[in-house]
This record gives C-alpha cells, structure tokens and sequence, in this order.
C-alpha cells in the first residue's frame, strides 16, 4: 500500500522484459540490496550487483555491460556526472538513473540535465515504487532498441550479402523503379554486350526491349506492381549492341529503402530455372553402392563416404513452394559441384539428401573440408524465382576401408544424418571408430586452445552459489564457478570447456586465475560489515604441485592476510585418497596460511571416515548422488552414518544438488549444517561489479 491507495500490478509482459542485470552505483552494498529485494518482492526477477567506485565501472562496461545503471548521487568519488560521461563513452545506448535518498524536483532536474533518463529515490515504500516503475520502463525501453539495433544490422548484412550475391551471379539481374533502370548487375550488362553495368542505369526499361514487345511488357510491369503474374515466366527479345537477345524472364515484386522496385531476373543460359537441371547432371543413388563397393584407385589415398541433408526441408517446402524448394536444392547442389576435386563423385540420394564420395590425402583433410563446406551453405543465400532462402545442412561422415559392406555405410549415413537433422541439425557428425576419435581429440585440441587464449586474456569469470544454511547462520556462504568467454562472447559452462583444459594441462593455471580473483572479491568486500565466504575449487593437478601452488599464492597474501577463513579451498576425496601424503602437506600449508579446507564429493570411499584423520578440513560435501538417490533407505543411512561422524570430528557438512523442499527438511532433521542446489539458488552473480552479468 502506498497511502490508502492499493498498488496496482505492473501487466505481466512488462514483468518478463523487465527480468535482466541491474548495476548499483552507491556507497553502501546495502543499498543495492535493498532495491534488488523490492523489485523481487515485487515479481521483477532481476539479478544486482553493486561497486563504488569508477574503475570497476569501466571494467563492468567493457566487459559484461549491465541492463540499467543505478547511480547514487552520494557517491562522491563516482559523481553521477562522471558515470553519464563514462556510460555515454563505452555504452552509449546504456540507460543510466540517478538514485538518492530523497526525491525532489531540483533533483530531477539535476539528472535530466546531466544525461540521466530520470531520478528516483528509495527512502521509502512510496519512493520505491516510483523507483520500480522507472525501473521497468527502461528495461523495457532498453530491450527495445537492442532489438532495433540488431535488426539494423542484420538487415544490413542481409542487403551487404545481397549485392554480392547479385553482382557474382551468372544470372542477369536488373532493378527497375518506375519504369527506369535503378541498376544492373554485369552479367545483365555483358547479356545485351555493355562493359560496364553504370552505362545502363537510367535508361527507361521499355528501350530495352524490341518495340513489337513493348506493349506485352509493360501490361506484365502494371501487373506485377499490382500483384500479378508476380515471378511468373515472361519470354521475351532485348535489343542489345549485338542485336535481338531472345530471353525467358522472370519480373519479382520487391521493396528496396521503403521503395517497390521490380527485379528483372534471366537465367544463366536463357534457362526457367526448371527443378533437376543440376541433379540430372549427377549418377543415380544406386551408383553411389557401386562406388562404395569398389576399389580405390589410389591406394595412398583416403575415401570418405558422406551425406549431405537440407535442414527442415519440409518446413521449407510449406514456405516457398515444393517448386521454389526443389529449386533451392538444386542451387545447393550446383554449389556443392564447385567445391568438389577431379577425383570426387556425386550422388543424387533423394529430394533434400545429396551423397558424395570423396578422395584426399588423409581423412583429416576430409573433415577440414566438410566443415569448410557446412560453413558455406549456413552463409549463402539461394535466390530462386520469387523468393530468397538461407538454409543450413547437416553432413554425416564416414571413412572407408574398414569390414563395413556399402549398405552398413549407406544405412549407417541416412539414419545418423536424419537423426541429427532433426535434433537441430547445422553440424557434421562422424561416423565410425577412426572417425569419432579424430573428431572428439581435434574438438578436445580446439577447446584448450580457446582456454588458453581466454586465460592469456583475461576472458574467464567468475559465478557464484550459494550454500545456504540450515541453522540461520547469518555469514553468507557461495560456491564460486567459472565460466568462459569465447571471442564472440558466448559463456561457456565449466562441463563445457574443463574436460578439454584438464587432458592439455591449463587446470594449474586456471586454479591460479580463480583463486587470484576470489582473493580481488574478498578485497572489494573488505568494509563489508561481515565478509562472506568463498568456496574456491582446486584441481588434482594443482594437489600433486601443491608445493609451487603455496610459493605462488604466498605473495598474493603478503598484503592481504585472510581472516576469519574467508577463502576455503575445496578439494575432491579422490584426488585426496590418491595422493594422501601430498594432500596433507598442501592443505596444513593452506590452513597456516588463513584458509579453511573443503572435502569434495565425500563419502564414496571405504576409508571416507579415516579421511577426515588426516586432512584438517573444516567442511565436508558430499557426493550429488546422496541427493539423487535419497529415496534409497541405505543411501539415506549411510548419509546419517557420515554426517555423525563429520560432527565427532567438528567438521561441518555441506549437501548439495538440493532440488526438492522434502529432501531439504530430512537434511535438516539429519543435523546437516548446509545446502546448496537449485531448491535453493541458481548459480548468480551477487558480489561485485567486475564479474556483471554472470547468471546461472
């Protein structure tokens, strides 16, 4: 209630846009807090961060921007002038609040001045509403001129590839606008025997046609523009500098900067663009067995079978027309024979399937060439009679030579390709055991790479989760993760790029960026009246180095000492029970230098009691399948056995992949001491600017 008056719900389309990354500029993490906790009472899930300060701004903007800043006009080393002239440097289009206390009209008019899209205060429930709604409207104002702002530039990709498209073709094109010739593409110059497309621009259409078929062209150029006849043939004769030109065309209504235009449109050959004039040109798919089935004629040479399917090709069909669409197969089939060497044959396998057998060196270089290819068709654009249709294609591989006859290859390719098609398609998948191996080692060669890259750029961040506990400790607790970057800055998961950084060696030095950048959150958060603390993972790696680890991390601390065990490190059972004497000498050296110990995925092992013997932890968590198999009356038993012995030993227990409230309260009753896992709180960002926009 706002006086007596009720509030009235925002419409809950505004509430789905209004879900994003809220920036708090403000002397006082609590601040923030206290506007994230209204919005989200409020039915806005929006994710806070909040900073104090002008370099962590900058670093915010350049990397991860926010959806809306918030800035406090008390801040007085990050005046909100200061912060509209960075945001209007790095983020033009960044919408910015001035935030106070108190609200005033002299206020308002101070940040309208500046740049600020309003002012709002959150001294109270009344201003805080009023807060709420700036709030969403520039979200909402914001998400829509993102979108404007990519459909500007997908729209001018789209024309950029176009022209190319237009100006490479062998297809004569011309563009014609109210009669007269806007442009030419050079194949439609050289047709009527010009060098140089320009010489035709301007000319009235109508002159370049024999005068007795002017009449029939210009009664087709008014039904075209009315609707009619719209891409339908059209035979006609051109006067060019040789003489008559005889042509079948095709006239296309279209729309060039908010103007009809009419493109005139003549086969490469004087052709109607007829379906299967390529295909015809390819053996039957029973060929294709036969040349499975025989042998090589260099033996030095691999061959790989493969088959190459049109995504969605029905969908495509009910679209542009079954005609249009068969014509776009076979624009991809003329496309797929350039690309093709000597010795390579081709097979037509069905409408939207196109088999090819190919010969290189090594089958390596088959692969190299598949994706080099499955690359091609996603950028090109097929131009049919009346429409323009970018497809995808999905390619399935399989290199010969093994005991496999020709119809295990071709049955193996068309069920592997369809089964992909359908599940999303837009890739190559392998085959066979040689091939699965090549592709899963150069994929595993290729993610450690971009690891190694991110690292060297400083493209890893930080997510956090929280670990909640069941006896209302009030000390915050969070998992921290770490996500990846990628140079067209997509965020990887950890699953997704670990496995790779793990067999290539770079754990070691991504447990070093991690727990570097942990040490940076604890120093952000060093006025916090109580700090929180940070669960940071170490690698097997990093336990069986543990003696450079220490020597590395021992400077960091020099200027900052840990308290309050502030920072734990967590280390998995398996790594510990595999290399127990170096485990022990790492974690008493980690305890002596102010940091707390975590067992990790604990209690699968026979000896996971004697564990806790040897190793100084101050918490244990426990294996996910606990969770996921909590129904299982022995799972839950041998979960209490643990948990009584961790606290015979003073050790608190951690339980995570938490997702149901009934699993929750038995843990409770059990004596575990925390929880974590969706139930509870996805992965977010919660701590500090630099690491904006991290969500779960």
């Amino acid at each position: 209630m706002v006086g007596d008056k009720p509030m009235t719900p925002l419409p809950a389309t505004l509430l789905r846009e209004a879900s994003g990354a809220l920036l708090v500029v403000a002397p006082a993490e609590e601040i923030a807090k206290r506007i994230e906790s209204f919005l989200r009472n409020a039915g806005h899930p929006l994710h806070a961060a909040w900073i104090n300060d002008l370099e962590d701004l900058e670093d915010v903007l350049k990397r991860d921007p926010p959806d809306l800043v918030l800035c406090d006009q008390a801040l007085e080393h990050a005046p909100p002038e200061r912060v509209l002239a960075l945001c209007a440097q790095l983020r033009p289009d960044l919408p910015v609040i001035v935030i106070g206390a108190e609200h005033s009209p002299d206020d308002s008019t101070r940040a309208l001045v500046a740049g600020a899209q309003d002012y709002a205060a959150y001294g109270d429930a009344a201003t805080l509403r009023h807060l709420e709604l700036v709030v969403v409207r520039e979200f909402v104002k914001h998400h829509s001129l993102r979108m404007l702002r990519l459909t500007q530039q997908r729209l001018a990709d789209f024309e950029s590839r176009h022209q190319q498209l237009t100006a490479g073709t062998a297809d004569a094109v011309a563009h014609v606008q109210e009669g007269i010739l806007a442009q030419a593409n050079a194949a439609f110059a050289r047709l009527l025997g010009y060098d140089d497309p320009a010489e035709l621009a301007g000319q009235p259409v109508i002159d370049l046609v024999a005068p007795p078929q002017r009449d029939k062209v210009k009664e087709r150029l008014r039904a075209v523009l009315k609707g009619k006849h719209n891409g339908e043939p059209l035979e006609l004769e051109l006067t060019g500098k040789q003489g008559r030109i005889g042509v079948s065309a095709q006239l296309i209504l279209g729309n060039q900067d908010g103007e009809r235009v009419i493109e005139f449109l003549i086969r490469s050959g004087g052709g109607r663009g007829e379906p299967g004039s390529t295909r015809s040109a390819f053996q039957a798919r029973d060929a294709f067995a036969d040349a499975l089935a025989a042998p090589p004629p260099d033996a030095k040479t691999a061959r790989t079978a493969l088959l190459l399917k049109i995504d969605a090709f029905e969908q495509l069909e009910n679209r542009i027309g079954y005609v249009e669409a068969q014509q776009v197969a076979t624009l991809l089939a003329e496309s797929v024979r350039t690309r093709l060497a000597p010795q390579d044959l081709a097979f037509a396998f069905s409408t939207d399937e196109l088999a090819l057998l190919i010969e290189r060196g090594d089958y390596d270089a088959t692969e190299q060439w598949a994706e080099s290819l499955h690359k091609e068709i996603a950028h090109q654009v097929f131009a049919t009679r009346g429409h323009e249709a970018q497809i995808t294609a999905t390619l399935a591989l399989y290199p010969l030579g093994g005991q496999d006859s020709p119809a295990q290859v071709i049955r193996g390719l068309a069920q592997e390709v369809r089964k992909a098609s359908v599940k999303g398609g837009n890739r190559v998948v392998a085959l066979g055991a040689q091939a699965k191996a090549n592709l899963a080692e150069r994929e595993d060669a290729r993610r450690a790479a971009a690891v190694r890259k991110a690292i060297e750029e400083n493209r890893l961040k930080l997510a956090y989760q929280s670990i909640a506990s069941l006896e209302g400790e009030a000390r915050s607790h969070f998992d921290v993760l770490v996500r990846l970057l990628d140079e067209t800055g997509k965020e990887w998961y950890a699953s997704e790029f670990l496995p790779a950084a793990q067999k290539f060696g770079l754990m070691r030095a991504i447990d070093r960026w991690v727990t570097a950048r942990a040490l940076a959150v604890i120093a952000k958060r060093a006025a916090s009246k109580q700090a929180a603390v940070l669960f940071v993972k170490l690698s097997e790696d990093t336990l069986k180095d543990g003696e450079a680890f220490v020597a590395w991390l021992k400077p960091l601390l020099a200027a900052q000492p840990l308290k309050n065990d502030e920072l734990v490190f967590e280390l998995q059972e398996p790594s510990l029970q595999n290399h127990v004497r170096k485990a022990k000498a790492l974690t008493q050296a980690l305890r002596e230098c102010g940091a707390g110990i975590a067992v990790e995925h604990y209690g699968l092992s026979v000896n996971s009691a004697q564990l806790l013997d040897h190793i100084p932890a101050q918490f244990v968590k426990f294996h996910p399948s606990f969770t996921q198999n909590f129904s299982d009356k022995e799972v839950q038993k041998k979960l209490g056995d643990l948990v009584e012995n961790a606290k015979q030993h003073g050790r608190k227990t951690i339980v995570s992949h938490v997702e149901d409230a009934n699993v929750m309260a038995r843990l409770w009753q059990m004596g575990v001491n925390f929880i974590q896992g969706f139930h509870v709180q996805e992965p977010e960002v919660v701590l500090i600017a630099s690491d904006m926009g991290q969500r779960g």
